[in-house]
């Protein structure tokens, strides 16, 4: 999350220098779009980490679970 925070900073200074100083219109438009398109590409990025790594510990600690259920039910037999 710390990397997306200083992504974001980074961008919305990267917007602030095109607002300041690019002056024709169309050029400036066009550079916040790909700016834009970065920021979501980044935020889609972290929401597909984000969703990998909840998957993973969830097969993990499925795996933990079963094999303890496993045993107990060996140790009882």
């Amino acid at each position: 999350m710390q990397n997306v925070n200083q992504f974001e900073q980074h961008r919305a200074a990267l917007e602030q220098c095109v607002h300041n100083s690019v002056h024709d219109a169309e050029a400036r438009e066009a550079m916040l779009r790909h700016i834009g398109a970065m920021g979501m590409a980044m935020h889609a990025e972290e929401r597909n980490a984000d969703a990998a790594m909840r998957t993973t510990h969830h097969a993990q600690r499925r795996g933990i679970l079963s094999r303890f259920v496993l045993d107990v039910r060996e140790c009882a037999a």
